[in-house]
């Protein structure tokens, strides 16, 4: 990216010693929630403390899709209105007013989530409040919307060349000083306004009051103040799922903008695919975030289908891949997988996602298969460009699915990478439900690609930023364009399925054109996000490719300034005129930042402090998360692991076989052929005390769907055994078939009765197992159906 020569290269000092205040005070979040938008309104209060000027400057972070619109300085109760200037411009313009002694304020954009905020010639016992606006889209999860305010910037892993630059480097600019504790705290409303009445809020982050009225609710923290230590995540369901719709907004400057949102709905019949899961296993995913990863890969695991072909790779500052590449899913491949996933631990050092990236896309698959591929990370990156690039380059090989993975993950590189390879997105914050997520994703993975996806307006002349978006089966597509004109017609969503064209429309009327600033300025962003991720701009070496870069900036500024946006190429500066300017030169007081909560596990501590002191080690963080233990690889080597064989640096899982055999009711003997093999009980992630029949079913499911007739399952059903095997001993057909397809039978009704309210769990390893049945030759006895058959005998079973 880009440095200014003046203020990025000029020399600082770091943050003063502990017995120095902190210049900021508090910051206060509102936001106006419309549907699937939000405005929101941040204001930062800082004061100078110490007997000389300061120049404050707070790195912090933003919702990735936001279009920052707004930002002015209140400085003794006068507002300083900023304006938007090529970035170059705003830092000469702020430099110069701090060499003249008047205040001077700076919003800098270092990547689409992660700001910087500077206040120049902060005088002695001077408060000023900096108020920056911005407006985003809710994403969509199953029923609801989720709202997202980032607080904090986990640490990013900066590989070799983001250490070193003009001015600050990627690592600098990313990763500003950290304390487990700051003085400073966030208070934050939420006023929500639906299409129809709400039916739910909560918050997987923070306890909330919600107040609800029919169709509108106000949303604020329990707590009068809180740590920006993770980001508050708010969910919000209403009666009814909004449906296709559109938005005609006229702007300030005439132009009409049209934000239009499809609900496609279609059937598709899943597909084998080559499919490979690539897991971060770096240091800042120790605790929580590592769990449900395996707890993630297990489920999916479980629900694909044979014909499939899959390998998972893990990454820290190496990489390892289970297999030499995808392999067929069968119960030999599945066994393996269990035993590795059950090993997995955040053990690999720092986020060197990049070279891993590059191994998948490069030997994923060798097959004519569209590549699906399923990352599993909390993004923490400084090179964020060249791994979204990486996958962009590729794209008509791959499609990429993300999980962004803890309380801080990096919206910018989860987004960015499903954006470049035409995937989707999901968010797994510590205590949410991951099973809805990961089977949303999974049936988008396994779904056949819709392509050439395309808005037709009738012959209308329109400029619609940003490329269509993937279509999914029931999920929202978002798009905007600029209308020279709105007549009487209608929008129609096209793409090309297996079967041929599918195709969705939107009526358009000129009665629905209002006044507004949210759609216009979203479709102005995202065609600036698609200048920002196209890599030509970014790319040297000739005369061609430069005169293309310029081309790029320049529209990206125009479009920055017309808009009023922060972008990579603008930024937000305001001015404080003063009658009787400063004489006396400000001391740099850098903002820290409060450490994501969970960041590499809740019991490390860093450099032998601890959270009592506050106090994060730098030099310790850098060292964990830069430098390799002695039992990695070098850098961009590739481990392969014999089958079932554990990594030696690895936890085992003690005690796990004998526990799980003593829970469902059998020995410890390994000759007994009724219970469970070892790699069932390592695939189980819950503790013990935990384990319902629901885990143990899933666990023993086979790679083609069906469940074998045993004592685990007997036991895991409650019926005994001896029963199960009297029922069946009459079946028409071959015996073995016909036990298994009892089994099978059994464990689809114990679902779907007993595990109702947990469907979204097993709905997809149950539609295989359907499948499997449907193919049976054999019959239960007396004839009929196998579900039938099982129904009938769990019924009976229970009085």
């Amino acid at each position: 990216m880009p440095m200014s020569t003046s203020l990025l290269s000029r020399p600082r000092a770091g943050l003063c010693a502990d017995r120095a205040a902190v210049p900021l005070e508090h910051v206060e979040v509102r936001a106006e929630i419309h549907g699937a938008h939000a405005r929101v309104t941040c204001s930062q209060r800082y004061r100078n403390r110490d007997h000389r000027p300061i120049e404050a400057v707070y790195v912090f972070p933003l919702d990735e899709s936001a279009a920052v619109c707004g930002f002015a300085a209140v400085v003794n109760g006068v507002r300083f209105e900023g304006c938007v200037r090529p970035r170059d411009e705003a830092f000469a313009k702020y430099d110069d007013a701090m060499s003249e002694g008047h205040g001077a304020f700076l919003l800098d954009e270092e990547r689409p989530d992660v700001f910087t905020a500077s206040i120049g010639n902060l005088e002695p016992g001077a408060e000023v409040q900096i108020e920056l606006t911005y407006v985003t889209e809710l994403s969509c999860e199953g029923e609801s919307l989720r709202f997202m305010l980032p607080t904090t910037v986990a640490p990013r892993y900066a590989p070799p060349e983001d250490r070193v630059g003009i001015g600050r480097s990627p690592e600098q600019a990313l990763n500003p000083p950290r304390r487990h504790d700051v003085p400073y705290g966030l208070s934050f409303t939420a006023t929500v306004t639906a299409s129809s009445a709400v039916r739910r809020i909560e918050s997987p982050s923070h306890p909330i009051a919600v107040d609800v009225d029919g169709h509108c609710a106000t949303v604020t923290l329990a707590q009068e103040a809180v740590a920006l230590d993770r980001d508050v995540v708010v969910l919000i369901t209403t009666r009814e799922i909004d449906g296709p719709q559109i938005i005609l907004e006229r702007g300030t400057n005439g132009r009409v903008t049209a934000a239009l949102t499809f609900r496609p709905s279609f059937q598709t019949a899943r597909v084998p695919d080559d499919i490979a899961f690539l897991v971060d296993r770096s240091g800042s995913m120790q605790g929580s975030s590592i769990e449900q990863v395996r707890n993630a890969l297990q489920l999916c695991l479980r629900s694909l289908d044979e014909g499939c072909r899959f390998n998972i790779v893990g990454f820290g500052s190496a990489f390892e891949s289970l297999f030499e590449e995808c392999r067929e899913y069968n119960d030999g491949s599945l066994a393996e997988a269990n035993r590795y996933v059950a090993s997995l631990g955040a053990t690999l050092g720092g986020t060197n996602l990049l070279p891993a990236l590059d191994f998948v896309l490069e030997h994923g698959s060798n097959s004519k298969r569209v590549l699906q591929l399923i990352v599993m990370t909390d993004g923490e990156v400084t090179n964020a460009d060249a791994v979204i690039e990486a996958v962009r380059q590729r794209r008509d090989q791959v499609r990429v699915f993300t999980f962004g993975i803890g309380r801080g993950a990096s919206h910018h590189v989860v987004k960015g990478l499903a954006r470049a390879g035409r995937g989707a997105a999901e968010f797994v914050y510590p205590g949410e439900r991951i099973e809805p997520k990961v089977l949303r994703q999974l049936r988008r993975a396994l779904s056949p690609t819709l392509s050439d996806a395309r808005i037709d307006w009738g012959g209308l002349a329109t400029t619609i930023p940003g490329e269509v978006g993937p279509v999914f089966a029931d999920d929202p597509l978002r798009a905007y364009a600029f209308l020279d004109e709105v007549p009487e017609g209608r929008a129609t969503l096209w793409a090309t399925g297996p079967d041929g064209p599918l195709s969705w429309f939107i009526d358009i009327r000129p009665t629905m054109v209002a006044d507004g600033r949210i759609a216009g300025i979203l479709a102005a962003r995202a065609r600036i996000r698609e200048l920002e991720e196209g890599g030509t701009w970014r790319e040297r070496g000739s005369r061609q490719r430069a005169r293309a870069n310029d081309r790029v900036v320049s529209e990206i500024e125009r479009l920055g300034t017309e808009y009023g946006l922060a972008s990579r190429e603008t930024s937000w500066v305001a001015i404080e005129k003063r009658d009787v300017p400063t004489l006396s030169e400000a001391v740099l007081r850098k903002v820290p930042i409060a450490v994501t909560s969970g960041w590499g596990g809740e019991d490390i501590r860093f450099g032998g402090g601890s959270r009592d002191t506050g106090q994060f080690d730098t030099a310790a963080f850098d060292a964990m998360l830069l430098a390799a233990p002695e039992f990695r690889m070098p850098l961009g080597r590739v481990e392969r692991r014999a089958p079932g064989r554990a990594s030696s640096h690895q936890p085992s899982a003690p005690g796990w076989i004998a526990r799980l055999r003593s829970r469902l009711g059998g020995n410890d003997s390994h000759s007994d052929a009724s219970q469970p093999s070892p790699d069932v009980s390592d695939a189980l992630q819950r503790p013990v005390g935990a384990l319902r029949p629901l885990d143990v079913l899933i666990a023993l499911q086979r790679a083609d769907g069906a469940w074998e007739l045993d004592q685990a399952l007997a036991n895991a059903i409650g019926v005994p055994l001896g029963e199960l095997q009297r029922r069946v001993s009459g079946a028409i057909g071959n015996i073995e078939e016909a036990q298994r397809a009892w089994a099978t039978a059994l464990a689809l009704s114990f679902l779907e009765r007993d595990a109702a309210s947990s469907r979204d769990e097993w709905a997809l390893l149950a539609a295989k197992a359907r499948r499997w049945l449907d193919d049976v030759k054999t019959q239960p006895p007396g004839g009929g159906s196998w579900r039938e058959f099982a129904g009938k005998m769990l019924s009976a079973s229970r009085g």
